[in-house]
């Protein structure tokens, strides 16, 4: 698949350019910045090169000749503009804006945002906590340091299929000093079936346990409330935790140096059955 046939697989816009120039350049020999920018209509040749190194951002005008030169359609240049206000968003309100609209992009698209292959990404546990402990951490490539840094710990050899896997399937890779970088800023199971999430939830869950039982409070966060409520209440419930969520992840996207990797579960849901309202009898 070509980069732009995987375009809703990205959380980057940068990275993706930096695929698709790398892509065409493969493909034909006359292509280059220069010949992109000519086709764009930019006036400086490395206007590009500057904007997938950092140096520049795209503003609404730029993104327009982007996406028409790249030849995209009308729901991947929808995607790839969100994109951009995503990765380029000082405030966390407008990066929470930006991914509610990339969700709801992807959720209408034809294509998953997770591969068949990276489906078994979410099949262990311990594959997530390997993603970001390798890129967020000063890991050199020892595996069995690296398998000691999870809790609960695992074996050298899972960290180095989990690691290798990865690396496969285009969830890391290596830069030129041999540092591991994310190739997305998150992963979204949305588009995997349940079934193919059963295993993981529940190795989760019981780790939850586990926590709340071993954890000192300091280390960790739970809190437990029964309550009776509506289903008016319900909804109102799950809005603000949603919220919460994703206030947190951005907050989080937003640290320059992180300590230690955590699962965070929000989790809201029946006890009982519908409760039936008595009614009184018109006689009375």
């Amino acid at each position: 698949m070509s980069a732009i046939d995987k375009l809703f697989d990205y959380d980057d816009y940068r990275r993706f350019l930096q695929d698709y120039f790398d892509e065409q350049k493969k493909m034909r020999a006359v292509f280059s910045h220069r010949f992109f920018a000519a086709k764009a209509g930019f006036r400086s040749s490395s206007y590009c090169l500057n904007v997938i190194r950092g140096r520049f951002n795209l503003t609404p005008k730029s993104i327009e000749k982007m996406t028409k030169a790249m030849g995209l359609g009308r729901r991947q240049s929808k995607y790839f503009s969100a994109l951009v206000e995503y990765n380029q968003a000082k405030r966390s309100d407008e990066r929470e804006s930006a991914w509610d609209e990339i969700i709801q992009i992807r959720s209408q698209s034809e294509f998953s945002h997770v591969s068949h292959d990276q489906k078994e990404y979410f099949s262990k546990w311990y594959y997530p906590v390997l993603r970001e402990l390798v890129v967020h951490s000063d890991f050199d490539g020892d595996m069995m340091h690296l398998a000691r840094s999870v809790e609960p710990s695992i074996s050298t050899e899972e960290a180095r299929v989990a690691v290798d896997n990865m690396l496969r399937w285009g969830l890391i890779q290596k830069d030129k000093s041999g540092k591991y970088k994310s190739t997305a800023l998150m992963l979204d199971a949305k588009q995997v079936s349940p079934m193919d999430l059963r295993q993981i939830r529940r190795e989760y869950v019981q780790q939850a346990i586990g926590s709340v039982e071993t954890k000192k409070p300091s280390e960790r966060f739970a809190t437990f409330t029964t309550l009776a409520m509506s289903e008016k209440s319900y909804d109102y419930a799950v809005k603000v935790l949603e919220e919460a969520r994703r206030k947190i992840i951005a907050k989080a996207s937003d640290d320059p140096i992180v300590d230690k990797v955590y699962e965070m579960m929000v989790v809201a849901f029946p006890m009982s059955k519908k409760l039936e309202k008595e009614t009184k009898n018109e006689a009375e």
